[in-house]
């Protein structure tokens, strides 16, 4: 997926399904409230002891 070794600039991976739900709970306030998200990987990277 990404070069190894290789620089890759992240910034265009945040899709705009994303960004308008973020723009959506900053407008309502819900980003006030306190939230729980769930998170899946299939298995964790190389070398990698915690997400």
């Amino acid at each position: 997926m990404f070069p190894v070794g290789g620089h890759t600039n992240r910034a265009l991976l945040t899709d705009l399904y994303e960004l308008t739900m973020a723009a959506g709970y900053f407008e309502s306030g819900v980003y006030r409230k306190e939230a729980t998200f769930e998170l899946f990987v299939r298995r964790m990277p190389p070398h990698r002891g915690y997400l």
